[in-house]
């Protein structure tokens, strides 16, 4: 029995691929109207090898978002011959100087063709070599438009269920043969991915839709797109320990660490009683709140608004019960020297003494002498 594989089409099979009215990007390609164009976009991708003579081809499988007006065309081909053989043909389908006409006629005259249609089953192709090719066909051209082509894999045909059955219902190309070929596919497809269920809980590539839901699963409630997603990876990596030590100073030290990769110094407002003198309250109270449940966290660093409400948004969730937290970004000093405002973080360049020799950096605060 002829053992499946499956050829995924990413970002380096599609730099390989020939095309035209095209742009690729990662492992999606664009088909940009212009009004200057035909309305006519073809990729013929490269060569596919089994490296077994005889081989019978799968399912084609491509996701596409097309105009209501436009056909997506799907053409392909297969041949057992010598390996400089395929590459001549290779060389061919990639030859800019051969018009788009006569090589997809080469593939209606030798192969297949199937129109609109995302998923095709190539059980009638034998051969050791593969080539398809994929056209959209706009009707109307839209100025300015996109239509895109992604998720694109083959599968050589491996497992059916027609070999289950009695070889008197094992006739390839009948209407039992393509009807079951249906559930064929969506068993392989179900099988494939419970064969890779792991890849879903490997938290620095599952996808961010699953990600979500694995944070709910561990009590961490998300908002999509309000957290940037290396550092929701990064909560999630260490949220059952975080989850452990909820409402204690530690964790949101930790907290921290982990969001912004930074110490931070953490003030506990019922600490600070007869640390200040009298004339120093009003700022002290400014700075650090008045109840004994504020707790005042200092950033040696600067911050945005959106960053200042995503850290809030993480400390309400673990902080201790009744405690309100305060977060202060303390950015690095300025001087006059850098037409700065006069604020409390503000100093005045002080000029040192130094010497040419020793290759003091002229910038404005030194003294020759």
């Amino acid at each position: 029995m002829q053992r499946k594989r499956r050829y995924t089409l990413c970002e380096s099979k599609l730099a390989m691929a020939y095309y035209e009215g095209f742009t690729q990007s990662g492992d999606t390609l664009f088909a940009v109207c212009n009004a200057n164009d035909e309305g006519r976009h073809f990729v013929i991708f490269n060569r596919f090898r089994s490296y077994e003579r005889g081989t019978k081809w799968g399912r084609f499988h491509c996701r596409s978002q097309l105009f209501v007006s436009s056909m997506l065309k799907i053409y392909a081909f297969a041949v057992d011959a010598k390996e400089t053989e395929a590459e001549e043909w290779n060389c061919y389908f990639h030859d800019s100087g051969v018009s788009w006409a006569e090589k997809r006629t080469y593939f209606e005259q030798n192969g297949i063709q199937y129109v609109n249609h995302e998923d095709v089953l190539l059980y009638t192709l034998v051969g050791e070599y593969l080539w398809i090719a994929v056209e959209i066909d706009d009707g109307e051209i839209n100025k300015g438009s996109v239509e895109w082509i992604k998720e694109i894999f083959l599968d050589s045909q491996g497992d059916n269920f027609m070999w289950t059955f009695p070889e008197i219902y094992q006739s390839e190309g009948g209407f039992f043969h393509r009807y079951m070929s249906i559930f064929s596919s969506m068993y392989q497809d179900m099988s494939d991915q419970i064969a890779n269920m792991e890849k879903a809980f490997d938290l620095d590539t599952t996808p961010i839709e699953v990600l979500l839901e694995l944070a709910g699963w561990l009590g961490f409630a998300v908002e999509r797109d309000f957290l940037d997603e290396f550092m929701l990876r990064s909560l999630i990596k260490e949220i059952y320990a975080l989850n452990r030590i909820k409402g204690t100073k530690e964790v949101i030290r930790k907290l921290i660490k982990l969001a912004l990769g930074e110490e931070a110094v953490i003030v506990e407002r019922n600490r600070l009683e007869g640390c200040f003198s009298e004339e120093t309250r009003e700022t002290y109270q400014r700075l650090y709140g008045t109840s004994i449940q504020d707790v005042t966290i200092l950033l040696k660093r600067s911050g945005s608004e959106r960053l200042q409400a995503q850290m809030i948004y993480l400390l309400n969730q673990f902080k201790p019960a009744r405690s309100h937290i305060r977060l202060v970004f303390c950015p690095s000093r300025s001087s006059l020297d850098t037409y700065c405002y006069l604020d409390y973080n503000a100093v005045l360049s002080v000029k040192g003494e130094g010497s040419m020799d020793d290759g003091i950096r002229m910038n404005g605060t030194s003294v020759l002498k």
